[in-house]
Parts: structure tokens; C-alpha cells; sequence
């Protein structure tokens, strides 16, 4: 069986080595010039699915993975605008993470399928041909298959095709993210709480911002680790669409972080000094897509052209879940395909059985991510502002208080 997936995001790397792992041949196709070129910043990935990279991987590139990434946190914090812990997720004692950069872990999973991965092939359309599919790219070239999967991430042009509309749809809050070195200035602006974890706050207006400190080399997961990312603060405004001005997604990098401080006037001072104080160069807008986590996620018949990841449940990065879900997909497709061409289904069922198990699990993942963005549409009205200017310092102080009753660390 040969499989063509569009799309050398997370979860089609993934899907690719999990094939190429059952004895399958797969090939993936992505109009990016190369791996490098691309978005994002840290992930998280959970115990699932580093237990689907130690399966699909050898011994030796799982652990590439892990000199590239930081330890588990302790403690994930809520606060309010002046950092003061308004409540704590207390993290899984024991469990196995990995905290890794996009890039790092995007350009290590392309290196290693080779010529399998061709970058600068944008894809534009395909046809089922006598059972097999056709894919067509803007140069000319072909390819053809007996599976074709989606994972080109929102937007998706297979999806798309697919349903016969856009798979998700703006989720109507955007973020401005960055990173700022760890220099000693840096340092010591740092809240004593993202020690253990990191933290988003909320403050008035609706406006929320993600903090988290990335230090693969103060805590390296193995011996000898060398991090393919320098130490950093990295940070993440989300606000409602409106809060912006008009054109801030073609701001340049410079202006993007001058108009992230701006944005948190009344905030803590050091959390402005420490947003002030990033790296321009590494500044982005990015604009949240979210699918509906009610509806059919994959409103189309079972056949040799299915989707995955964000083309199928687009979800914005406040739950953390993107990734992960997107690896559980590549995980329980390759298992159907792979039974398929054992011949114990075929391709068709093995598509059906991907959807149905997909159902069980991308909803919630869905719901858990958009949560965080019901708490700022609620609070960047009129009166979800003046209910939050009073209610945050409020929660915060009984925060402090149960602290001082249970003994649990705070900021």
C-alpha cells in the first residue's frame, strides 16, 4: 500500500513513520521550501502520544527527541493581570513528556524519512482513478497512490474538497507570540511561579496571556543533551479580534511586540518589561480557526481520501491539545491502514474505523482548548470588564489564602 500525505506538519510526519514502521509505503508532500520554514513555538506533547513516537520511532531518534526537549512541569498556574495565582493544575507525578519546540521537532521527524519528504510541492487538487488516487501540485508534477490523507492544518485544501466547505472557521480571538532570551534581566523579571510551571493570566477587557519558560539545558531530560533551541521566555497575548487595530496581522515583527505591550497597559510592570523584552525577529500574529466540536468531524464517505490533525478538528493552542491529537490520528490511521493491507479489512472500512475512533476522542480535546476562549469573550465586554476588574483581585486573594491553609506554592 502506498499512502501520499499532504502536509509535513506534525501530524503527517508522524503518520508517515508510523506507516513506513508497519511496512507501508508513504511519501509526504508540502508546499513549505523547507522543514525550518514554519510557525509555532513549544509544544506538549503528553504520554500518549510519546508513546506513540517511542513506537514509531527507533530507540536512537526517540532520544534525539528528548536532548531536544525540557523536563514536565510541575504545576500549570492560573493568575489574574498582576500574576497573582488565582488556581494550579497540578501536573501527573511520573508521567512522560516531552516539552519540545515545533521546529526542532519538525525538522528532526523530516530528516529522518529522507527523500520520502518532498518540500515546495503544493498540492491543488486530486481524482480517484480506477481505485487509486491521483494528487496534482502547482509545478506540474503528479503523484499517485492508493490512499491520500490531509494534514495541511487549517485551511486545509483536502478537507476542504472533502466536506465541500471549510472544515473550521475563525474562532473570532487572535495572539501575538514571541520569545525573549534568557538573559539575567530576563531572569530576574521572571514571577517565582513559572519555576514550576507555566502560567496564563487574565486581565481586563478580555485579554489573556500565556507564559512559560523553556530551559531545556537547566534540566536536560538525558546525559550529554544539547537543545536545538536557546533557552527563552516564551509568550503568547490573546485578545479578542476587535482589540486589535485594523492591519495588525501584517504588522512587522518590531511593531507586533510594541503593540502586545500596549495591549497590557495595567498590567503587572514586569510582565510588560518581560513582553518588551523579546527577540523581534521571533514575533508572529497568528489568527485561532476552530471546528465545531457538535458537529460530524469528518462529514464524507469512507474511501481512499481522509484527513487528519487541525484539517479535520482545527483547535486554538490555549488547550494545548493540537499536536497531541493530531499524533493520536496519525497513530490510529496508520493501525487501520496497516490492518487493511494485511487484509483483514479493507481500505474503505479501515477509513470508517479511523473516523468512528477519531469521534471518541477530538471533541473533547476541541472543547478542552476552546474553554479558554469562552473566558475572554465573556470578560472583553463592557461588563464582563467591570466584573473582572472586581473578581480577579477577589480570587486572587482567597487563592492566597487556601495557599496559606494547604501549604501549596504560589506566585
Amino acid at each position: 500500500m502506498r499512502v501520499l500525505v499532504i502536509g509535513a506538519g506534525i501530524g503527517g510526519l508522524v503518520l508517515a513513520h508510523a506507516l513506513r514502521g508497519k511496512g507501508l509505503e508513504a511519501v509526504v508532500f508540502d508546499r513549505d521550501p523547507a522543514a525550518e520554514v514554519t510557525g509555532g513555538y513549544r509544544l506538549r506533547l503528553d504520554q500518549r502520544a510519546c508513546a506513540v513516537l517511542r513506537t514509531c520511532l527507533a530507540p536512537r531518534r526517540y532520544e534525539a527527541l528528548m536532548a531536544s526537549s525540557a523536563g514536565a512541569y510541575r504545576r500549570f498556574h492560573v493568575t489574574d493581570h498582576r500574576m497573582r495565582l488565582l488556581f494550579a493544575d497540578e501536573g501527573a507525578p511520573g508521567a512522560e513528556e516531552l516539552l519540545i519546540g515545533r521546529i526542532p521537532l519538525r525538522t528532526q521527524l523530516a530528516d529522518w524519512l529522507g527523500e520520502d519528504v518532498r518540500f515546495g510541492a503544493e498540492y491543488i487538487g486530486h481524482e480517484v482513478v480506477g481505485g487509486r488516487v491521483l494528487a496534482r501540485f502547482a509545478d506540474g508534477a503528479t503523484a499517485t497512490g492508493d490512499v491520500l490523507v490531509g494534514a495541511d492544518g487549517v485551511g486545509s485544501r483536502v478537507a476542504a474538497a472533502l466536506a465541500g466547505r471549510p472544515t473550521s472557521r475563525p474562532a473570532g480571538v487572535s495572539g501575538i507570540a514571541a520569545r525573549a532570551p534568557l538573559t539575567d534581566r530576563v531572569r530576574a523579571l521572571l514571577p517565582a511561579l513559572l519555576s514550576e510551571g507555566p502560567a496564563l493570566a487574565f486581565g481586563p477587557a478580555g485579554v489573556g496571556l500565556f507564559l512559560s519558560v523553556h530551559d531545556p539545558d537547566a534540566r536536560p531530560l538525558i546525559a550529554d543533551a544539547r537543545s536545538a533551541e536557546p533557552a527563552a521566555l516564551v509568550w503568547g497575548l490573546l485578545a479578542p479580534d476587535r482589540a486589535y487595530p485594523g492591519g495588525a496581522r501584517h504588522l512587522d515583527p518590531a511593531a507586533l511586540v510594541r503593540l502586545a505591550a500596549t495591549t497590557l497597559t495595567g498590567w503587572h510592570p514586569a510582565v510588560r518589561a518581560l513582553v518588551e523584552a523579546a527577540d523581534p525577529a521571533t514575533a508572529a500574529f497568528f489568527g485561532f480557526h476552530a471546528a465545531d466540536p457538535r458537529a460530524d468531524l469528518t462529514p464524507w464517505p469512507a474511501g481512499p481520501v481522509t484527513a487528519l490533525g487541525d484539517a479535520v478538528h482545527a483547535m486554538p493552542p490555549t488547550g494545548g491539545q493540537a499536536a497531541v491529537t493530531a499524533i493520536r490520528d496519525a497513530d490510529v490511521l496508520a493501525g487501520e491502514l496497516a490492518a487493511a493491507a494485511a487484509g483483514e479489512s479493507t481500505i474503505p472500512i479501515a477509513v470508517h474505523r479511523y473516523h468512528l475512533r477519531l469521534a471518541t476522542y477530538a471533541p473533547a480535546a476541541l472543547r478542552e482548548s476552546l474553554q479558554p476562549l469562552g473566558w475572554v469573550h465573556r470578560m472583553s465586554g463592557p461588563l464582563g470588564t467591570a466584573v473582572a476588574r472586581a473578581a480577579l483581585p477577589a480570587l486572587a486573594t482567597a487563592a492566597r489564602v487556601g495557599r496559606v491553609v494547604t501549604g501549596v506554592r504560589g506566585a
